[in-house]
């Protein structure tokens, strides 16, 4: 039994948790099988190390050929203006006129024996499993595209295909929009990370009752580093216990847009690292040159003014450690998603800074699955005075400590049990 892994990971520690968790269980749950994950330069994971784990490179789609405006200066909007537009076309063309598996393939160098289609790509594969993320989104078109194309493709050829911790949208095209109902209508089951906005739009994409289902992120199913590794890290940092706040800021076209933000952030930071006598730890999560978290966490650190402030470096990070840090911070407070998922997901308060459609519905989504609407605090319309007191409520409250700590083994249990079930089901299925 051969099957294709994809997801969105790139150098980015919350991707690579949920694929490393993903790859994971299904090598223990499926000991026959060999799994081709799509690799990519950036992607820095353990996984290779297991046994009949492959990697397998990743399929680009010919209508999103990059053209030579992409490489003028001041002339990269344009052509990404008409990938955009490519993407909505062919979103709105997929499973109707145009065939998944007839789109061309394109490779940097063309050698023989390659795929020239999605059919062939798809061909030495019996089933497919689109690993966790939050990219099914017209925030990020070419995996939207790219990974709708391949789902359909595998549809063609009546072959399984299920999804894991999925966050589906948002959209501002009905074209984007419809495309991606139509490519999840046929896959076997759509696991989501969250009970909001992902649930409704199933319900509006009339996925029938039982196809789909709220597991929680797929980083749920990732252990933290053992608390020894944990606690040396630390010690090297001048922190010990719990004494600590974990913070984490990103400014990207996704997340925090406006760069004035990192101003407001610094001064909430500073009261609230006052207001408990606390140093901070800065956490990054993503660490690609284009949003590197690092970058921001250092400006962040310049721009604060009281708080003892420390900033982690990317060298030597792992998934499995960040987690085991997180989970021994006070609080955390943050932008990123999967920041404040690994906090959570341990039992520790955290409160996520949000920006912008795309961070508005992860917020929306923490809350909801965490059962708490006071943690999440928008960045446009916030006060710092108020958000500070807000934060200190919650990073106060034993009650929210004391339900987190049930909630988190609710969640991991119910991720296991529905990820089993599922990856049973596309075994006996194949």
């Amino acid at each position: 039994m051969k099957i294709l892994l994809d997801h969105g990971a790139s150098h980015n520690l919350g991707d690579t948790a949920m694929i490393e968790a993903v790859v994971g269980r299904l090598s223990r749950l499926l000991p026959h099988a060999q799994l081709f994950v799509i690799d990519n330069p950036s992607l820095r994971t353990k996984i290779w190390e297991l046994p009949r784990v492959f990697p397998h490179e990743t399929y680009a789609l010919r209508p999103l050929r990059p053209s030579f405006l992409a490489k003028l200066r001041f002339f990269w909007r344009c052509d990404d203006f008409r990938l955009r537009m490519t993407s909505r076309f062919y979103l709105a063309s997929l499973g109707r006129r145009l065939p998944a598996g007839s789109i061309s393939l394109w490779h940097d160098k063309e050698m023989e024996g390659q795929p020239r289609t999605l059919r062939e790509f798809c061909e030495p594969f019996d089933a497919l499993h689109v690993a966790g993320g939050g990219n099914l989104t017209e925030a990020f078109y070419g995996h939207l595209l790219g990974r709708s194309c391949l789902m359909l493709a595998f549809a063609e050829q009546r072959k399984r295909v299920i999804l894991t911790g999925q966050q589906l949208g948002p959209f501002t095209s009905y074209l984007s929009r419809s495309g991606l109902a139509r490519a999840l209508r046929k896959a076997s089951f759509v696991g989501l990370r969250e009970p909001a906005d992902s649930w409704k739009f199933c319900q509006e994409a009339h996925l029938e009752p039982g196809r789909f289902e709220v597991m929680g992120d797929d980083s749920l199913g990732l252990l933290p580093a053992h608390e020894s590794v944990v606690s040396e890290l630390l010690a090297q940092h001048g922190l010990h216990g719990t004494n600590f706040l974990a913070v984490n800021v990103r400014v990207a076209r996704y997340a925090a847009k406006d760069r004035r933000h990192l101003e407001k952030i610094a001064t909430l930071i500073d009261r609230v690292a006052s207001d408990f006598r606390m140093p901070v730890l800065v956490v990054p999560i993503a660490l690609d040159p284009w949003d590197s978290d690092v970058t921001w966490g250092k400006k962040l650190a310049s721009a604060m003014r009281l708080a003892n402030v420390v900033v982690l470096k990317e060298n030597g990070l792992t998934p499995g450690l960040v987690k085991g840090l997180l989970g021994k911070a006070f609080g955390a407070i943050g932008v990123s998603y999967h920041f404040c998922t690994f906090a959570l997901s341990q039992g520790v308060p955290a409160v996520c800074l949000y920006d912008g459609d795309y961070y508005s519905q992860k917020a929306r989504g923490l809350c909801e699955f965490w059962r708490d609407k006071r943690l999440a605090l928008p960045l446009r319309t916030v006060d710092v005075d108020a958000a500070a007191d807000h934060i200190g409520q919650v990073l106060r409250d034993p009650v929210l400590r004391e339900r987190l700590c049930v909630l988190s083994g609710e969640a991991v249990k119910r991720w296991e049990g529905i990820f089993d079930r599922e990856v049973k089901n596309l075994s006996e299925g194949v």
